[in-house]
């Protein structure tokens, strides 16, 4: 019975939205697909591709602390802080047990709950996604080569891929409500940063990418 009030919530139809992108992401990005023409579209040598844009999360998560939900319960309250804390590129072992425990306990606070496994969705939504996004990112490092002397057309196999990744990231961040603005802001922060690398590697793409804050 939880688990399919589980699947009733609004964080578990976002990860059915998302999650499907890493899967076509990637096989599309892993093969040349057939009778596609690649696209004239040059490829940003690789220089300040790998400038790394650091972020405090400590400082996200207490600059975002009266928009949380309340949580009564202590060991759900940590979970759920220790969660929107943490860097979701790699969750650590520990911090998945953690959060296992606590929304499979019993207690009283059934909306504190249901708080912390909407962000452990996001969490381990975005930690596939966020490979997803890796990967491609590493497909046009390899077509650019080490110092950008490959600085080519972009295949169109990779342009798909690149588009519908985007398309799935925009679908994912409108899919939050009002309430939700934390979540949102940490997934932008999370996924956020790995599409700008994206478009560093890239030229001709759209200004859209440019209109959502990641901060």
């Amino acid at each position: 019975m939880a688990a399919a009030a589980a699947l009733r919530s609004s964080a578990a139809r976002r990860l059915l939205r998302l999650a499907p992108a890493a899967a076509s992401a990637l096989s599309a990005a892993s093969r040349p697909a057939a009778g596609v023409v690649p696209l004239a579209r040059p490829i940003a040598a690789l220089s300040g591709g790998n400038n790394l844009i650091s972020w405090n999360l400590r400082r996200f998560f207490s600059s975002n602390e009266k928009h949380l939900p309340a949580i009564s319960d202590p060991e759900i309250e940590s979970a759920f802080k220790d969660l929107l804390a943490a860097s979701w590129s790699e969750l650590p072992d520990s911090l998945v047990q953690e959060a296992k425990k606590a929304v499979s306990k019993s207690t009283d606070d059934t909306a504190g709950q249901e708080a912390l496994k909407n962000v452990f969705r996001a969490a381990e939504a975005c930690e596939e996604f966020g490979g997803t996004l890796v990967t491609l990112r590493m497909a046009l490092d390899d077509l650019c080569g080490l110092t950008g002397e490959n600085v080519g057309p972009l295949p169109g196999y990779i342009e798909d891929a690149v588009k519908a990744a985007y398309n799935r990231y925009m679908a994912y961040l409108e899919s939050f409500g009002p309430e939700e603005h934390y979540l949102r802001k940490k997934v932008e922060t999370e996924l956020g940063t790995k599409m700008i690398h994206l478009k560093m590697r890239c030229s001709g793409i759209g200004s859209e990418w440019g209109k959502k804050s990641i901060g």
